[in-house]
C-alpha cells in the first residue's frame, strides 16, 4: 500500500488506515524506532511490565530454571567495596 507523505508544520506525516491500526493493536500512542532504513511503529505500552506476573507464574508452573545465575557478571562499584553493617 502506497501512502502520500503530507507536510504538517515543520514535520511530515502519513495517514494510517484504521483497519491497519486495529490489526496491530495501536489505539492512541505508538513507540517509534528506526531499524536500518526502516521506520518501525509498535503499540505503546503504558505499563512496561504488563504481563510480567503472568509470565513468571507460567515459568514457575513449568519449573523453568535459568541455565546459570542471571546476575552473574553484573556488578557495580558498591559491590566491589567492603560492606559494613
Amino acid at each position: 500500500m502506497v501512502q502520500v507523505i503530507r507536510k504538517i508544520g515543520n514535520s511530515s506525516g502519513v495517514i494510517i488506515p484504521k483497519t491497519i491500526l486495529e490489526q496491530v493493536g495501536i489505539e492512541k500512542e505508538v513507540e517509534m524506532e528506526v531499524v536500518g532504513n526502516t521506520i518501525v511503529l509498535m503499540p505503546h505500552k503504558s505499563h512496561p511490565r504488563e504481563g510480567w506476573e503472568g509470565a513468571f507464574q507460567t515459568a514457575i508452573a513449568a519449573e523453568e530454571v535459568p541455565e546459570n545465575d542471571v546476575m552473574e557478571g553484573i556488578a557495580n562499584d558498591f559491590d566491589n567495596t567492603d560492606w559494613e553493617w
